[in-house]
């Protein structure tokens, strides 16, 4: 069968198999789009909307086994064919009762057997597509939420951060709300976003915001774009990258830039505490494409302390000092 037009994601943390893989599959026509860890691989698949997943079950961040639980649970009908150095009989068994449809065992000497194995799943996908249409909102409130649960954990940051002279302490109730931050240069960028859902779209959005960072992040520190430091053009990007990434839901987000000098520059995205944060709102990210987002100014003098709460009772304490 020929893999002209095919949408292949590799989730594979050795980059020279990888590499491998990857060359292999394109030369066989296939568009590949890779993932170094678990956590980049769901993202991929939200944005890229893969015919068929590979992954490997050992890499960093979050382990194969949760990102075949929260793909079979957020997209059933994209197979996943896992290729891993485990070969304890558990390990397989664990992986083909999460969802995996075969197993392949490192080191892969004939790709042709990947290839086949492709073929086959495509094949019976089609032939099941209809009923996984009809069993699909079953199937995705079901189990995994205990593999969503820990990729939030893992997403969520430690209690206290330090970056040189800053110093930022998280404490609070719940999981909906994520916070991370960012230094550039003697400036400090917070984003905290409030996730309206648990479960497996929660976990979704938020490994898909984290991995929409990265890129603006890395040209930031190569000095190839300034996004990150102008919180409202940063909304307006990830809110048109999350309506591409067809998850079809919108949660709020607040970008704040602590500056000693300059004051605090924020951005609101739907956030409705604190009251001044609220006053300078925008509607949350991916609900409307023509979404733009104001850029606002205040002073701050530290210890900085705002506390975001939501309607069912969680809630975020935040302190940002500089010292």
């Amino acid at each position: 069968m020929s893999k002209a037009g095919l949408r292949i994601l590799v989730v594979e943390d050795e980059a020279v198999f990888r590499h491998s893989l990857v060359t292999y599959l394109e030369h066989d026509g296939a568009c590949v789009f890779q993932a170094e860890d678990g956590i980049e691989g769901l993202s991929a698949a939200a944005l890229y909307h893969p015919d068929i997943v590979l992954c490997d079950l050992n890499m960093p961040n979050m382990d194969g086994h949760e990102v075949i639980a929260c793909l079979t649970a957020r997209y059933p009908e994209v197979p996943v064919i896992v290729i891993s150095g485990q070969d304890q009989m558990a390990a397989i068994e664990r992986a083909l009762r999460a969802g995996a449809s075969d197993f392949f065992i490192k080191p892969v000497d004939d790709y042709g057997q990947i290839r086949r194995s492709i073929d086959q799943c495509l094949t019976s996908n089609a032939h099941q597509s209809q009923q996984l249409e009809l069993m699909e909102h079953i199937d995705f409130f079901r189990a995994h939420d205990l593999a969503s649960s820990r990729l939030l954990a893992w997403l969520a940051p430690p209690g206290m951060q330090e970056w040189g002279p800053w110093q930022v302490t998280f404490a609070g109730m719940g999981n909906l709300f994520i916070p991370d931050t960012f230094k550039l240069g003697d400036k400090l960028l917070v984003l905290v976003m409030e996730l309206p859902i648990l479960g497996v779209d929660a976990a979704f959005c938020g490994a898909l915001v984290r991995s929409l960072m990265n890129g603006p992040y890395r040209q930031y520190q190569q000095q190839e774009s300034l996004l990150l430091t102008q919180p409202h053009r940063l909304l307006d990007y990830l809110n048109l990258q999350l309506l591409e990434s067809g998850l079809r839901h919108s949660f709020s987000m607040a970008a704040l830039l602590f500056d000693q000098e300059d004051g605090l520059v924020f951005a609101n995205a739907g956030l409705t505490s604190p009251h001044w944060l609220m006053r300078s709102g925008g509607l949350p990210l991916g609900l409307m494409r023509s979404s733009r987002y104001g850029l606002h100014k205040r002073s701050w003098h530290e210890p900085f302390e705002l506390q975001f709460r939501s309607d069912n009772g969680s809630a975020l304490k935040m302190q940002v000092r500089h010292h």
